[in-house]
């Protein structure tokens, strides 16, 4: 069926492929937040279901057939049932990804080497099953997308193709704010597809009616006893209780399960049960708690252990105000407001609360029992701390950095978290600006791992000038570990009032040397990452995913192909470097949020349209000039990898530097599309050219593992080796070119 068939009684050639690239991308976003959610592996290593869209769409766009296309609606049912597999099987520890490294907050960190690779023979198969769907799904929209940039202009549908992307992208980056629910997502692609569907043969029309089983898969949502979320007593007794109950919301970040949580009491053959509060659980892992200590909200229970369990617990969020009296506080992390309420509780005049999620703000303010959202002394602020740090102008007598961590990434697909920027010595420095001359900044961290300690301490004193306060929390057999940091005059000084320590709880380490510790900076801000030299279990799971993408594109990499389709494979993976890189850099100067990460994305695309839009008007002009313009690339990056980021974005720098970074970093992009769209245009097959570059960019996902070693900034000198391979295919083509004209001539 070709596709001016296809087409008939419906919109134009031109009109299906806006829509067909408007829901490619839509539902390749949509893929990495609903699996980033739901299933724990992919919450922070985002790189593997980027990678999957990816190989689909090139596989999809290499095939350009249409009976692929029709099986749409059978990928997208295969793709909602395995995202159930863990809520089926209800064995979350089973799809943790195997790592060494403290990416996910896994790995060595909570479990022996042994493990993990055990982890490792277990998630290897289950792997191939999870990414199944996203690949069936992309591969039968590429074939679609293929056909249609070959029924029209290439340079045409390049632009149309970018069009429809960048409306993709606005839609997903709107569905996402507004919190709605995967199934809640999928319909608006299902509605822009189904008129496509449709127009097939009876086979065809009646897969269209796997479309609402599609739906009704990822509504499923069965209840799940999320651990923790019951404090029993004693603990050796076994209590025939019902499931807590559970509410679901999805941010712009992650989804949050927030559970009622109970202390449940067994005394005489009688069980009473006490509300605690709420856990919140962040993509399907204990995260925050919202509670309140109060004792006089627990005064109708006479239960000793209840009393004994709240101060335990109330110990920890009481000991930075112990230090100090928090005055005019600042709480970054916030949260649900459990600290702020005791911040409040130690006699704070004023509290600014600051959390990057509005959702978690929401969810303080109608699930904390202690209300201090309510309260007239407390000014809630969603905003990136580390953004926030460097445009206040206020000061304080406490900055309280509140157990601040992430179980989320930045953008789609990089390997920087949420709150890796907040921990670099030029934050810890911007944080201590904030500080009035007697104040004192506090860290509380959750320190699983000693290189945890090291790796926060070498940096808040190289931050400092100075050796920074640092008590361990030491009742590890009941809490995950935790460590507090403070800085100030006083502790400079050593003039800080110490509080009588409970000696079985808390102890001050006196004399610490960190060992082999790299200190983290903007460029260098992996806090997660463990001082391990390889992750051989991580790079094992990288290999598995390269060899299963070159199965699965086989026909496209080993088949018929010429030296401008590896020009232009070796163009996609630059490419994405430098767009994740991009990413990273520029969430330093507007802050890690969501919007930041939107407002990129759509940028490089809108940056993507301009250069070809730019080519269509001079390409003749242009094509004779691609080495001059490989020349004007590599300078560019030049000037992107040597321009000091972190003076320029420090503090309240001003339009002018913000303008300048964000043109250095964009620039190359600029350049690189005009590169692209100049050698696309001569390609001999636009779909198979455009299958190469999707599956480049397959190559380049994978290689921003690198930052990890090299920095961020690192990730410039890779692209710009990518692009000098590109450069020499391209002298490659040319020169072959050149020489079949000289032998039609003769």
């Amino acid at each position: 069926m070709n596709s001016s068939n296809d087409s008939k009684g419906l919109l134009s050639p031109a009109c299906e492929l806006f829509f067909l690239s408007l829901t490619s991308l839509y539902l390749e976003l949509f893929v990495i937040r609903w699996m980033g959610g739901d299933i724990e592996a992919f919450s922070i290593f985002k790189t593997f279901p980027l990678v999957t869209c990816y190989v689909g769409l090139g596989v999809g766009c290499a095939l350009g057939n249409t009976k692929h296309f029709r099986l749409l609606p059978v990928a997208l049912v295969v793709m909602a049932f395995m995202m159930k597999v863990p809520d089926l099987m209800d064995k979350w520890e089973a799809f943790a990804f195997p790592t060494t490294s403290g990416f996910s907050d896994w790995g060595s960190a909570t479990i022996g080497a042994q493990l993990v690779w055990l982890q490792l023979a277990l998630f290897a198969p289950l792997i191939i099953l999870l990414l199944c769907g996203p690949f069936a799904v992309m591969a039968a929209l590429g074939a679609r997308l293929g056909q249609m940039f070959d029924s029209l202009n290439t340079l045409k549908a390049y632009s149309i193709n970018i069009a429809g992307a960048i409306a993709g992208s606005l839609m997903f980056a709107l569905f996402s704010f507004l919190g709605l629910p995967p199934w809640a997502m999928l319909i608006p692609a299902l509605v822009i597809l189904l008129p496509y569907l449709l127009r097939g043969d009876k086979k065809a029309k009646l897969a269209c009616l796997l479309l609402p089983v599609a739906v009704g898969c990822a509504a499923f949502a069965p209840a799940h006893n999320f651990e923790g979320a019951t404090i029993c007593y004693p603990q050796d007794k076994k209590y025939d209780i019902p499931k807590v109950k559970t509410w679901t919301f999805w941010s712009p970040y992650q989804r949050l399960d927030v559970v009622n949580q109970r202390f449940v009491y067994s005394e005489s053959g009688k069980v009473i049960e006490a509300p605690l509060g709420v856990n919140i659980f962040s993509n399907r892992r204990g995260y925050q708690n919202a509670m309140d200590f109060s004792p006089e909200r627990y005064s109708e229970y006479k239960i000793p252990a209840l009393h004994a369990f709240l101060n335990e617990f109330r110990k920890r969020y009481q000991f930075p105000f112990q230090l100090a009296n928090p005055g005019d506080c600042l709480v970054v992390g916030a949260g649900s407001g459990t600290d702020v309420k005791e911040a409040l509780t130690a006699g704070a005049s004023h509290v600014d609360a600051v959390d990057i999620d509005p959702r978690i703000i929401q969810i303080g303010r109608e699930f904390n029992p202690g209300q201090p959202y309510s309260s007239d002394k407390v000014t809630t602020i969603c905003d990136d701390a580390r953004h926030y740090f460097n445009h206040c102008k206020k000061k304080y007598d406490m900055v309280l950095f509140s157990h601040l961590d992430s179980i989320s990434s930045i953008g789609q697909g990089g390997s920087v978290r949420v709150d890796n920027y907040v921990y670099t010595t030029e934050s810890f420095r911007q944080a201590m600006q904030l500080l009035k001359p007697e104040g004192v900044m506090v860290i509380s961290f959750c320190t699983k791992k000693d290189w945890f300690k090291d790796r926060i301490f070498a940096t808040l004193k190289e931050a400092a000038g100075y050796t920074p306060l640092m008590v361990n929390d030491l009742r590890s057999n009941w809490l995950i570990p935790n460590t507090f940091f403070a800085v100030g005059k006083k502790v400079q000084e050593k003039t800080l009032d110490l509080p009588s320590l409970d000696v079985k709880a808390f102890s001050i380490v006196k004399n610490y040397e960190p060992v082999n510790v790299r200190v983290l900076t903007d460029d260098w801000p992996y806090l997660y990452v463990t001082p391990e030299k390889v992750d051989l279990p991580y790079l094992t799971v990288v290999l598995e995913v390269i060899l299963i993408s070159l199965f699965a594109g086989r026909k496209v990499v080993f088949g018929r192909s010429s030296k401008r389709d590896w020009q232009l494979f070796f163009m996609g993976a630059a490419f994405l470097l430098l767009e994740l890189q991009s990413i990273s850099r520029l969430s330093l100067l507007y802050g890690s949020t969501w919007l930041t990460s939107a407002i990129v994305i759509n940028a490089v695309l809108l940056m993507i349209w301009f250069s070809n839009f730019f080519v269509m008007k001079k390409s003749d002009w242009l094509a004779s000039r691609v080495s001059l313009l490989y020349a004007g690339l590599f300078i560019t990056l030049l000037i992107s990898w040597l321009i000091p980021v972190a003076s320029l974005v420090s503090g309240d720098s001003g339009a002018i530097n913000y303008l300048l970074v964000t043109t250095v970093t964009s620039l190359p992009m600029f350049m690189a599309g005009l590169i692209f769209s100049t050698c696309f245009n001569q390609s001999e097959s636009a779909r198979r050219s455009l299958a190469f570059n999707l599956l480049g960019a397959v190559f380049g996902a994978l290689l921003e593992y690198l930052s990890t070693y090299i920095g961020v900034s690192g990730l410039v000198v890779v692209a710009a080796i990518l692009y000098f391979c590109s450069w020499l295919f391209y002298v490659g083509s040319t020169a072959k070119s050149g020489q079949a004209v000289e032998v039609t001539e003769s």
